[in-house]
């Protein structure tokens, strides 16, 4: 399962829509090194064009970079930084590394001042983190079709 798989329906449709064209791995790469920003997405025609395509293709790989340039090709590609999604797969990942940590005789102290400087965040944050229950499944809308 990827990063943020269990939380598909917090990401904005533009998101959902990369996933469509270039797959989840490839996905949350994009968002990880451009959410955020909008791309230009040439055609690559043009020699200033072709070089904007293998400055992508440098983080992005040649293959993720032609598929993003057939569908977008010609238009701005706006990358969501999709925060919420994000920040939940996130405190999974920190509620993960602490329990397992923890099994392993590591204090608390120590696991939770080695995650602070891991995820870049005080101790006092992950400490919150690790005290509430994050949710397995993003918590449902429960107006969802009631003032359609």
């Amino acid at each position: 399962m990827n990063t943020f798989e269990p939380w598909h329906t917090l990401l904005p449709e533009s998101a959902q829509q990369l996933i469509q064209v270039i797959g989840w791995a490839d996905t949350v790469r994009l968002i990880q090194h451009f959410g955020g920003t909008t791309l230009p997405m040439p055609m690559g025609a043009t020699c200033v064009g072709r070089a904007a395509l293998d400055a992508l293709s440098e983080v992005m790989g040649e293959d993720t970079t032609k598929k993003l340039a057939d569908f977008y090709g010609g238009a701005p590609l706006y990358v969501p930084r999709c925060d919420l999604a994000m920040r939940r797969a996130r405190d999974k990942a920190i509620n993960e590394e602490f329990e397992q940590r923890i099994r392993n005789n590591e204090t608390a102290t120590r696991v939770v001042y080695a995650l602070a400087i891991k995820y870049k965040l005080t101790d006092r944050r992950i400490w919150k983190i690790l005290k509430t229950i994050p949710p397995t499944e993003p918590t449902p809308d429960l107006f969802d079709g009631l003032f359609a």
